[in-house]
């Protein structure tokens, strides 16, 4: 108990003190509830111990301030002065440390407490207050907002209890109503599926009877061809093949009637994943690629083997001109030779080259050369392949591994995913149940701790209990949309893995394809003729290696930068840079091409050239393009017909095989006898310079001398 110190009037009228705003503080867990206001006694000098404990200090009215000095007695200064001889530490009994500490902890609670304290609006009669009536009205406000707190914290609570039940009752009802469509949806599905699986069914079974009676019209005709189906018969004729060597225009048309129907089943053969093992699909794609590269190297053979003998194989049109035209299975041949006159002398003033313009009406294409090419020696090859023999060895031509679902029905993946929608829906309630159970424990164990600790102020337990009964747990998706979204992420991610990267220039496989066949354009040098000797007796020069030989012409054209920014040029300026448009273009073969009218063209087709070296298309050499909609034709200038690294290849859709070399036996000294008009090569006459190809006359007397 605190002694109570009686004042006199006096001393009540000499301490005078300043009286601040009045400030209304909360009422805390150790201050004394409404009900006991009654216990509390109040004096006109000072207040009790329970008065201290249980209700804020109540100030009183301020009166008028009078400037008066304070009487400072000899006592109170004696004393100050021997307080003021002993250290801090030694009144306290703390170190300046711990002190500074245990100021700042209180000031951090008197500012938490400050923070937490709501602000009452003074009713209007405040002054007309007395202090015990200030006192009632202020612990009545305190209850009214512990009552207002609380009812709060209740209809949280039912708040929350109340969504958690919605919740739970609307993922009920999706459940439910998603069992109910699965039903409708699996019901139709296998309907559907059936009917297509019977189609599918059908299908092979009509495809196994005409394969049995493919293989019974083979062995009925017994000519000689290899089964398609066995890898190893295809195997022996691709060695027959190579070991004959030679070819000529005959030769290839029976060979193209031959294999272009190998390749047709190959290509069903190598797509039919489901029939065939892939290590029988990897046996028919090998034998189909060496199909692809003999079937090249015969028609370039055919073409070598026509050059070398113009006078018989080709058609003279006039003394200086003779040309060549069949048609294939699958294959359009045009030849244009310009055949050197006896050397003249040379007049003074040479007139200016003529440029060449040929056309090639069964390809509905026409080539214009440039004037720079010798019109007398010049010699075009030009060829329409129904079959691209070139674009599976671009990189970008084969796409990577098919998704491992794709050839799963409907019925299956949609099963699938409704066990994937369930497990995860049992994964999200598993989680929230998991996430209840522990709030739950952990507010029973909070619980038990308050009631184990009644005196305790328990304020961080009574928060964390708050939090946990209010907490949800993280929110989680919608199993079927999240799983769609997952399904729309893979497709995503494989489209990527199919687009590449390209050089400038180069034609993406990917985003192109091949439609109606490649043109082949080569400019080519005439190989040597045969000579007639005395005898009947031909001898022809053979030059290494034995294949055709590509003229050199190559020219880069390069479009003349514009003008930079503000710089106006004069009409002059313009009309002779125009000009010099002009002749650079002159400089540069220009082609025109009739496209096909059963293609549907949605698009302007794109021009393009094959490399050799490097295996992809390019557009690198294709200038002044122009593309004509209504008449469906399309017109360019490119600067190579060949270099080192191939022929030209234009359009997509007209493409050329690759070139091969050696296709022809090697003769001795540089030198070889000349492929006879019919029939296999026959060894001539080897001399030390040349080598000569006795008529079939007297071969056996060659070989006599020989």
């Amino acid at each position: 108990m605190v002694k109570k110190d009686k004042k006199s009037p006096r001393d009540e009228n000499a301490d005078e003190i300043e009286l601040p705003d009045e400030v209304f503080l909360a009422l805390t867990d150790f201050e004394s509830e409404a009900g006991d206001v009654q216990a509390v006694q109040y004096t006109d000098t000072s207040y009790t111990s329970a008065s201290f404990e249980s209700l804020p200090p109540v100030l009183p009215d301020p009166e008028p301030k009078h400037k008066k000095v304070k009487k400072i007695t000899h006592q109170s200064t004696r004393d100050s002065s021997v307080y003021s001889e002993w250290p801090e530490e030694s009144l306290t009994g703390e170190p300046k440390e711990e002190q500074r500490r245990t100021k700042k902890r209180k000031k951090e609670k008197r500012k938490k407490h400050d923070l937490e304290m709501p602000r009452f609006e003074k009713p209007k009669n405040w002054k007309e207050m007395s202090k015990k009536q200030r006192d009632i009205w202020l612990l009545e406000k305190m209850e009214e907002y512990k009552a207002e707190k609380e009812a709060e914290k209740q209809a949280a609570l039912a708040g929350v209890k109340e969504r958690r039940a919605a919740a739970a009752r609307e993922r009920a009802d999706t459940v439910a109503r998603d069992d109910a469509e699965q039903a409708v949806r699996r019901d139709l599905l296998a309907r559907t599926v059936n009917l297509f699986h019977k189609y599918e069914r059908q299908q092979v079974e009509l495809n196994h009877k005409k394969r049995l009676e493919a293989e019974w019209q083979q062995y009925l005709r017994c000519d000689g061809l290899p089964d398609p189906r066995a890898a190893a018969q295809l195997n022996t004729y691709l060695h027959v093949w190579r070991e004959r060597g030679a070819c000529d225009d005959n030769e290839l048309d029976r060979r193209c009637e031959e294999v272009l129907p190998m390749l047709e089943m190959l290509e069903e053969f190598v797509t039919d994943v489901r029939q065939f093992t892939p290590r029988q699909i990897q046996n028919y794609n090998e034998v189909r690629l060496e199909l692809r590269r003999q079937l090249s190297s015969a028609i370039h053979c055919a073409s070598y083997t026509l050059l070398r003998d113009i006078k018989h194989r080709l058609v003279w049109q006039s003394i200086q001109v003779a040309t060549y035209e069949r048609l294939f299975r699958g294959l359009k041949l045009n030849i244009y030779v310009s055949v050197p006159l006896p050397t003249r002398k040379p007049k003074p003033v040479e007139p200016e080259r003529e440029a060449i313009e040929l056309s090639f009406p069964s390809m509905a294409a026409t080539v214009r050369l440039p004037r720079a090419i010798d019109g007398a020696r010049a010699c075009v090859h030009a060829a329409h392949s129904a079959l691209d023999l070139l674009s599976e060895t671009c990189r970008t031509h084969a796409l990577p591994a098919a998704p491992a679902d794709r050839y799963i029905d409907l019925f299956t993946f949609n099963e699938r995913e409704h066990e994937n929608v369930c497990k995860m829906k049992k994964e999200q309630d598993q989680i929230r149940n998991k996430f209840y159970k522990e709030a739950r424990d952990r507010v029973k164990e909070i619980e038990a701790f308050i009631k184990a600790n009644p005196y305790a102020k328990n304020d961080k337990e009574k928060e964390e209990m708050e939090a946990l009964i209010l907490s949800e747990p993280a929110d989680m998706p919608d199993p079927r949309a999240y799983i769609a979204e997952h399904h729309d992420i893979e497709f995503s991610n494989y489209l990527k893995s199919c687009t590449m990267r390209t050089r400038t220039g180069e034609i993406n496989l990917r985003k192109y394809r091949i439609c109606n066949g490649v043109l082949n354009l080569d400019l080519l040098v005439t190989p040597p003729q045969p000579k007639l000797m005395a005898g009947d007796i031909a001898i022809t020069t053979l030059e290494l290696p034995k294949q055709l030989q590509r003229m050199s012409y190559e020219v880069q054209y390069r479009a003349p930068s514009p003008p930079p920014p503000g710089v106006t040029r004069t009409p002059e300026e313009i009309e002779a840079e125009i000009k010099r448009t002009e002749a650079e273009y002159e400089k540069l073969a220009l082609v025109f091409i009739e496209l096909p009218h059963s293609v549907m063209w949605s698009e302007p087709p794109v021009v393009c050239q094959w490399q050799r070296e490097d295996n992809f298309w390019t557009s690198h050499y294709i200038n002044d393009y122009k593309f004509n909609e209504d008449k469906l034709t399309v017109q360019f200038r490119t600067g190579v017909l060949y270099n080192a690294r191939g022929g030209v290849r234009l359009l997509p859709g007209f493409r050329r095989p690759q070139p091969r070399g050696g296709l022809l036996p090697q003769g001795v000294g540089g030198r070889e006898t000349q492929l006879p008009r019919h029939g296999l090569p026959r060894q001539g006459i080897q001399f030390p310079v040349e080598q000569v190809e006795c008529s079939s006359r007297q071969q056996k007397h060659c070989n006599a001398n020989s």
